[in-house]
């Protein structure tokens, strides 16, 4: 559909003024060739005057004054002071343009001069090399309008092609081509973000990679270079770290397949009581966390969701267990319940918050508010990325709430199961 038009109102501006300027061109020169030159008056008439005056007798009168019509045209009528023709043309005309009068001895002379031939018609030329300069013209600055913003935007691609990221346009326009260079400067704008998120984060698994493959590769020179019981005592420390890569390469293959599966989610869906789910999550942040208390209000009735069950345990267990590491020696809480067509869930803690310049970097990967990046506190980095693609997949939404010194909520909503029948 058609919207806007600014670009064709301007052309059509343009070639409205084309046609005002042809046609006040047009317009001079048809007028120009209306206009001829005026015939010589006072030439004329001393001419006739120099012939009456040196002609003697009628006859001799009269023959000059017919030479005269026959060579210039001019008719001339002598008339005596009663009216009466006494020499000249007998068709001559009296009145009319070219007309005019002068005296001689006897009377009056009529005298009627033609005008004199137009030169050549040279309208038409002038009016289709007017056409040809005028067209051409605009033909050139309206070219050249377009061509400098096509050749800014053509530009800029080849550069973002070539792998500068940093390449715009740069066009402030009114009309569609200025649309159009926003909207590249924009998509340009996305890409340099999306390839820099990815340089970080190939940058940030490889760091996280290669400290715990460092830790048992030190815990392994340990076992070698001592007793059996050494290398007994240094094997609870490499199971520990080959669980954090377990876990950390778990984390990042969920997370890369529910990103690039997200018209079709890779869930094992099924009908699950929302109120038994809820417990389940209590029941292991317990069994985990014993010296973290954990408060439940778990008001879902009987309301049941169509999820995937693992994959929702693990958005809440994701939850929880950021609570216990941020929550201080404060309680954990978990509320829920069921109303609107939703679950909601809120897991609230009571520590010292979230700082505002942080909260725009939660969803980034490997981003850890504690800078010192602490196994105990800081975590991987990818807990609540997962959590948020984990819940889009299930048509679900995931907020953040936090206010420095009074803790932080996370709450989570998925839409109820329909009604069996």
């Amino acid at each position: 559909m058609f919207h806007g038009g600014r670009l064709v109102l301007r052309i059509y501006g343009i070639g409205l003024a084309q046609i005002a300027a042809l046609a006040a061109t047009l317009a001079i020169a048809r007028e120009a060739g209306r206009r001829s030159p005026p015939p010589h008056a006072a030439q004329t008439r001393f001419l006739v005057e120099e012939i009456v005056s040196h002609a003697s007798g009628r006859d001799a009168l009269q023959a000059r004054l017919d030479e005269l019509e026959r060579r210039t045209g001019i008719e001339v009528v002598l008339e005596d002071g009663s009216g009466n023709r006494v020499a000249g043309s007998a068709s001559a005309r009296r009145h009319g343009p070219g007309t005019f009068t002068t005296r001689w001895a006897s009377g009056t002379a009529w005298i009627f001069a033609p005008p004199p031939p137009r030169p050549p018609n040279a309208t038409p030329l002038f009016a289709i090399a007017a056409v040809l300069v005028l067209v051409g013209i605009s033909a050139v600055l309206t070219a050249s309008w377009l061509a400098r913003p096509l050749a800014a935007l053509s530009a800029a691609a080849r550069e973002l092609g070539a792998g500068k990221l940093w390449a715009r346009a740069k066009l402030r326009r009114g009309d569609e081509l200025g649309d159009v260079a926003i909207a590249f400067d924009e998509m340009a704008e996305r890409i340099e973000h999306l390839v820099r998120g990815q340089r970080e984060l190939l940058a940030n698994v490889s760091h996280e990679l290669r400290t715990p493959l460092a830790r048992i590769r030190v815990a392994l020179d340990l076992a070698a270079e001592g007793s059996a019981q050494e290398a007994a005592a240094q094997l609870s420390g490499i199971a520990g770290d080959l669980a954090e890569l377990e876990r950390l390469t778990d984390d990042i293959l969920t997370s890369a397949r529910l990103e690039l599966s997200s018209a079709q989610p890779p869930l094992r869906l099924q009908r699950t009581p929302a109120a038994e789910m809820v417990e389940e999550a209590a029941l292991r942040f317990r069994s985990s966390h014993p010296g973290t208390a954990l408060r439940v209000e778990n008001g879902c009735g009987g309301a049941q969701i169509e999820v995937d069950g693992m994959m929702l345990r693990r958005a809440l267990d994701n939850l929880l267990s950021n609570a216990a590491k941020h929550g201080g020696a404060a309680e954990v809480e978990l509320i829920a319940s069921a109303a609107g067509g939703l679950l909601t869930i809120e897991v609230r803690d009571h520590g010292p918050g979230i700082a505002p310049e942080d909260m725009e970097h939660l969803f980034t990967p490997f981003f850890r508010g504690d800078r010192s990046r602490a196994r105990q506190t800081g975590g991987l980095g990818l807990g609540l990325l997962l959590t948020r693609r984990i819940l889009e997949a299930h048509r679900g939404t995931l907020e953040i709430e936090s206010k420095l010194g009074h803790g932080t909520t996370a709450r989570i909503q998925v839409p109820l199961a329909a009604l069996a029948p």
